[in-house]
């Protein structure tokens, strides 16, 4: 039986839901202007000493490639860039934002929930370098921050959620049917509207709102289909938990749109596992 609970009082919910570090909104319309500095990006960061601390400890991680090297924020911005900049503070301060509140609740692991989030980061990281795709660091923020509609209903809605928990067990089911089963909506459903209050860009909104079900006739297909197949991939090799125990099939259309195939598999999941020891860092900010 469906809860009562619909989507517009989530809505309401959402809205007591911690805003990003106003920083994120100053970087990111810095870097919309042309004649933004290094120095400039790097004085806007370290208004937050905080988000500072975490965006060195990242670029000076094996992650980034320049572990102990990177002294300043400015002289990260000049070696980074300004692109990548900015997805090291959006990732930083979504995950901070997120796991602050987050707290353990009877039948969800949230340590392996954060393992299963930044493996998804890392895998599709890692598809998106094996299709080619140019934004490969928004492809990991995508995998993130893919499954934060679970968090929401974790904090905000325990009844249902543990009821949905619940479901999951005694029916041996994925999380998203449960949902729809006890809900009537799902964590995507509860995710798309996060992204949408945090004003992400459309690509991530995308990605989060139709990991389950990507659709060829979304702008933003492709980062959607990558997130979807690396959601599954790390299921299959057992990194982390995001609540249940299936291993769905990857949609047909996905598997042929990122090209992939059997005899590609057994390189690419030891370079997603390569990639997620490195992105382990994130568990430490």
């Amino acid at each position: 039986m469906k809860s009562k609970v619909d989507i517009v009082e989530v809505v309401s919910t959402v809205t007591n839901i911690p805003t990003l570090p106003t920083v994120v909104k100053r970087i990111t319309d810095l870097l919309k202007m042309p004649q933004t500095s290094a120095e400039e990006v790097g004085k806007a960061i370290t208004t937050d000493q905080a988000l500072a601390s975490k965006v060195l400890k990242l670029v000076n991680s094996a992650f980034y490639g320049f572990p102990g090297k990177i002294s300043t924020i400015t002289h990260a911005v000049v070696i980074l860039g300004f692109s990548t900049i900015k997805n090291i503070v959006l990732s930083a301060s979504i995950f901070e934002t997120l796991k602050k509140g987050s707290h353990e609740h009877q039948g969800f692991d949230i340590e392996k929930f954060w393992l299963h989030s930044i493996a998804c980061g890392a895998a599709a990281q890692t598809l998106a370098k094996h299709i080619n795709y140019p934004d490969r660091e928004e492809c990991f923020i995508a995998g993130l921050v893919h499954d934060v509609g679970k968090i929401i209903l974790c904090q905000y809605l325990p009844k249902e959620f543990a009821m949905i928990i619940q479901n999951i067990h005694d029916k041996d089911i994925m999380m998203f049917e449960s949902e729809q089963e006890i809900f009537g909506n799902t964590h995507q459903d509860i995710g798309g509207l996060v992204t949408k209050e945090w004003n992400l860009p459309e690509n991530l909104h995308q990605a989060v709102a139709y990991h389950h079900n990507p659709n060829r006739e979304q702008s933003h297909y492709i980062i959607t289909a990558i997130v979807h197949c690396a959601d599954i991939l790390i299921r299959a090799m057992d990194l982390g938990n995001g609540g249940d125990m299936h291993i769905p099939c990857i949609d047909e259309h996905v598997w042929q749109s990122l090209q992939l195939n059997e005899d590609v598999l057994p390189s690419l999941l030891k370079e997603i596992e390569e990639s997620f020891d490195k992105a382990s860092i994130f568990m430490q900010i």
